[in-house]
């Protein structure tokens, strides 16, 4: 088995501090709760409530309880609604009208915040619903991603992404890196001008500096034992080994979930003593 993985070399730069743009509490009683975090690193992803991703909290739960003795690096949960929720037909039609069903008087963010603390008991802050995307990730065999706008993004995303750098078509989008691992037909990036990778899942984390201009970027499948950062199956996985059918972490996926801890506590080290 391999011991190691592949860990992001790429920092990305940005001109403007992502700790400038403005993102309220998920009670709206605090409209930046991004600035705090100004001279310190943070681990920021997006998320809603239950996703096919959700598990990955209770990881992200040990490495906060790893660095809870350290005042300089903090995770930030930015709740998003964009993305169907595959195994959790519930939240499907999304956070507001899964509140209205339930009869819940919480804002969306609230609703995000009281289900994952109530069913994995994390500490971190969440934020309001904010847009993460132009459209709504879907998993139709006959969705196009980056095919129409529906919705205008948040500017730290926008910021995050390199999104608003990019020149804007007729139907008022930039150039999507992106294809739908669903489709019906076979779809290929267009890699021939200049484009932006979106958020692609819930759980898509970024590493950012003490100047909040410098970071790395995770995908959304890292962190659930199985995949690497750049969404790849790890080298030494073995499908007929690896008990798909048990309760998640498996044994291999817990040693997936142990190096890729290692792994991003290796870059949050290597930020904070910077």
């Amino acid at each position: 088995m391999k011991t190691t993985l592949e860990k992001p070399d790429i920092i990305e730069t940005k001109s403007k501090s992502l700790y400038d743009f403005k993102i309220a509490s998920p009670d709206g009683t605090n409209s930046d709760i991004l600035s705090k975090y100004q001279g310190k690193v943070t681990l920021v992803f997006n998320c809603a409530a239950g996703c096919g991703n959700v598990p990955q909290h209770s990881v992200l739960k040990e490495l906060d309880e790893l660095y809870r003795n350290e005042p300089d690096f903090n995770l930030q949960a930015i709740v998003v609604d964009d993305f169907t929720c595959h195994g959790y037909e519930e939240f499907n039609d999304g956070l507001e009208a899964y509140g209205e069903r339930k009869n819940l008087n919480l804002t969306p963010g609230q609703i995000a915040e009281s289900y994952v603390r109530e069913h994995y008991g994390v500490e971190y802050p969440f934020s309001e619903l904010v847009n993460g995307r132009f459209d709504k990730h879907d998993y139709d065999p006959q969705w196009t991603p980056g095919g129409q706008y529906e919705q205008e993004p948040h500017p730290f995303w926008l910021h995050i992404t390199g999104a608003d750098a990019l020149p804007r078509n007729e139907l008022n989008l930039p150039h999507h890196y992106e294809e739908s691992p669903w489709a019906e037909t076979k779809q290929k990036e267009d890699r021939s001008k200049p484009g932006f990778s979106p958020i692609k899942g819930n759980f898509e984390k970024f590493l950012i500096d003490r100047t909040g201009k410098r970071f790395f970027r995770y995908t959304s499948s890292f962190l659930l034992g199985q995949r690497d950062k750049n969404g790849e199956v790890f080298p030494w996985w073995d499908d007929d080994a690896a008990d798909n059918d048990g309760p998640w972490p498996t044994p291999m996926q817990r040693a997936g979930i142990d190096y890729s801890l290692d792994s991003i506590s290796e870059d949050i080290d290597r930020f904070l003593s910077e």
